[in-house]
């Protein structure tokens, strides 16, 4: 009886010290990711999304088919508890306007949001290529 407790117990640490170290893997965002979202009065764009990591710190540029975007570089790179978020200026004219984007990641895939201090807003989803 007594052996089957410890056999039992070393199972469950056993079980327990692999998934802690598991969570523990920094998942690295290193990569192109592609996606779509919808801007208003312009319909569909395709954007990539790609990033770099240096010395721990992420790096990131942006673009997309509607030619706002241009290797736009991304700013505030905060990557915490599976949350990515960054935001970038478009430059237009005279004009310029800051994106803020929050994206949820689970394995290859992207899901979240962009939005403007005007209230746009739209859906984002990329894909690691």
């Amino acid at each position: 009886m007594k052996r089957l407790i410890l056999i039992s117990a070393l199972f469950v640490f056993i079980v327990t010290f692999c998934s802690v170290f598991a969570f523990s893997q920094e998942i690295d965002l290193s990569g192109t990711w592609v996606g779509s979202t919808i801007v208003p009065e312009q319909g569909e764009d395709e954007m990539t999304l790609i990033i770099k990591k240096e010395d721990g710190e992420y790096t990131a540029t942006i673009s997309d088919s509607l030619g706002m975007l241009m290797d736009t570089e991304c700013e505030d790179i905060e990557f915490e508890n599976g949350t990515l978020t960054f935001n970038f200026t478009i430059s237009q004219d005279m004009e310029t306007l800051t994106v803020w984007i929050t994206l949820e990641v689970e394995d290859d895939t992207m899901k979240g949001y962009w939005e403007t201090a005007e209230g746009d807003q739209g859906d984002i989803e990329l894909k690691k290529q």
